[in-house]
């Protein structure tokens, strides 16, 4: 049985610990509703926590968090050298929205603030390059997204695998080794709910109105997550 490491790069509100305990927990809860046979491995990286020998997991997944990968918290650093060591050593990779951003920016692209504000509530985007090992013919997803900072430019090796106007590069895949979500396949519409409200004055009620009415839509979380699992037991 393969082993997943969910790199942890946030806390939960405390109310949502109550319920959701942590995204690496949202996550193998996420997984294990698509019947995933994986074991899971859990990593603090805000508390300095990383992996120490290669081929510790047979692939990471580098959650969210509310920093920005252009911000100086004392965990990103060692977290970027980390990724870039693992990917020279071929350890495969995930990234879910900051972890998204921080994987482009680790491996020769660029993320940061992005001046078409935040993107909120579910998202419609196109896929465009789709990797051989991709087993299905979508030419759309929906995911539920939650950001203000966008990939702006992908690594040097890097394909586009999902894009919008609002998010030109909203997901990207390396080969068989890294794949790469700007949105959430893991947050429910009720995770949403309770978590967006707190930020409302910061997104902007015209932008906060509109992007929660959309969460009546149906998403494609669970094929995104099918393909995290593709990608993990290649």
């Amino acid at each position: 049985m393969k082993t997943l490491g969910f790199l942890e790069t946030d806390t939960l509100y405390p109310d949502l610990q109550e319920d959701y305990v942590s995204y690496g927990n949202m996550f193998r809860d996420f997984f294990d509703a698509l019947g995933a046979s994986l074991n899971y491995r859990f990593y603090q990286v805000q508390e300095g926590e990383l992996p120490t020998a290669a081929g510790e997991c047979d692939a990471y997944l580098i959650t969210g968090s509310k920093a920005g990968v252009y911000e100086e918290f004392s965990w990103i650093a060692p977290l970027t050298r980390w990724l870039q060591q693992a990917y020279e050593q071929q350890e495969k990779l995930i990234g879910v929205c900051f972890g998204h951003q921080l994987l482009a920016h680790a491996l020769g692209g660029h993320a940061a603030r992005s001046p078409k504000g935040w993107g909120i509530g579910v998202h419609t985007t196109r896929v465009l390059q789709r990797p051989m090992w991709l087993n299905d013919d979508l030419s759309h997803i929906r995911l539920i997204y939650s950001h203000r900072d966008q990939v702006e430019q992908l690594p040097p090796a890097a394909r586009c695998l999902l894009s919008s106007e609002f998010c030109e590069n909203a997901a990207f895949y390396i080969g068989t080794q890294v794949l790469s979500f700007q949105g959430h396949p893991e947050f429910s519409v009720e995770f949403t709910e309770r978590l967006l409200p707190r930020r409302r004055e910061c997104i902007g009620t015209k932008v906060f109105d509109e992007g929660m009415a959309t969460l009546t839509q149906p998403t494609e979380a669970d094929i995104a997550g099918r393909w995290i699992l593709e990608l993990i037991n290649l």
